[in-house]
């Protein structure tokens, strides 16, 4: 199924681990991506004006109407019977929920922020940008990431996603639903032409533990090769961990595999690539309502959350 003939009917709402699922908004979905502005003044008293990529999502939860139980799932959160947050919004709508800039390859702040090997040894690799259009795959894009290796690799070197939340252990999923995780990978093709990589999804529970992999497979990449998994999270499942791994033997040292084009859904298709939104931690600003004269439902409820920013 194409991601256009999808239908998402519900969301997730709640701490990872333990998500309650609620109506998708009739009222629609307000996500406004909200960017920061910097005023710098110079000596002279001029005013440079810039526009920082860095930002948040003020999110608009608008249904028309919901049952008096529904709302009370809602309710819980904002009076605070729940504790305090964050929270995690999941919706599935969302056509990659990746971070900006680790779905861009590093395009979106121009650094390697949202990435790293499993260790700070040299024999993981350096993690680098690249400018070099010939290894970039998306059209009109201007950089990549450059998995390079100086030194004798590891035996199974990883390259890691990096969580969007400081307490959490991957990115928050949904028990029972299949999420898809893909990239487009290639060798430098001088110094390594033929490098066996794989992409993974880690399954983690809530506290951290992690309870099982899914892979794509080892590939021998000779050039571009979308390298792609999809799979079920598992029962406990709080959290997915995308990484790459390279089979060490086949690299030869100062060799690099490019590696762009990074997607990950909710879905059990692969699609084309779309931009990262993420999933990120979110507080609530508001829950309101209007309830009707003797009646078990709600309407005009209207609930507002922002991202946090780290």
């Amino acid at each position: 199924m194409a991601r256009a003939s999808r239908i998402w009917p519900n969301l997730y709402f709640g701490r990872p681990g333990a998500l309650v699922t609620i109506p998708y908004p009739r009222g629609d979905i307000g996500r406004d991506y909200e960017r920061l502005i910097s005023d710098f003044v110079t000596g002279s008293g001029q005013h440079l004006i810039s526009l920082n990529p860095l930002g948040s999502r003020l999110y608009g939860l608008n249904w028309t109407s919901l049952h008096g139980d529904t709302y009370a799932l809602l309710e819980q959160y904002w009076v605070g019977s729940m504790g305090v947050g964050p929270w995690a919004l999941v919706d599935p709508a969302v056509n990659n929920m990746l971070q900006p800039n680790q779905a861009s390859a590093t395009n979106n702040l121009m650094d390697t922020t949202g990435w790293k090997t499993s260790t700070a040894l040299a024999n993981e690799g350096t993690i680098l940008i690249n400018t070099d259009p010939n290894f970039i795959h998306r059209t009109g894009a201007t950089r990549s990431i450059r998995w390079q290796f100086p030194v004798t690799p590891a035996t199974t070197p990883i390259l890691m996603t990096t969580p969007p939340y400081r307490n959490w252990s991957g990115i928050p999923v949904m028990v029972g639903l299949p999420y898809a995780f893909s990239a487009w990978v290639k060798p430098d093709g001088v110094i390594d032409s033929n490098i066996t990589a794989s992409a993974r999804i880690r399954w983690y529970d809530a506290t951290g533990s992690m309870l099982s992999e899914i892979t794509s497979g080892d590939t021998a990449v000779t050039t571009w090769t979308k390298l792609s998994v999809t799979g079920t999270a598992p029962a406990n499942a709080a959290y997915a961990w995308p990484l790459f791994t390279t089979t060490g033997s086949t690299i030869t040292n100062g060799g690099s595999l490019y590696v762009d084009e990074i997607l990950l859904e909710q879905d059990n298709a692969f699609n084309t690539w779309a931009p990262g939104t993420g999933i990120r931690a979110v507080e609530i600003l508001g829950l309101t309502a209007t309830v009707p004269f003797d009646a078990k439902w709600v309407k005009s409820i209207a609930l507002n959350l922002r991202e946090l920013v780290q």
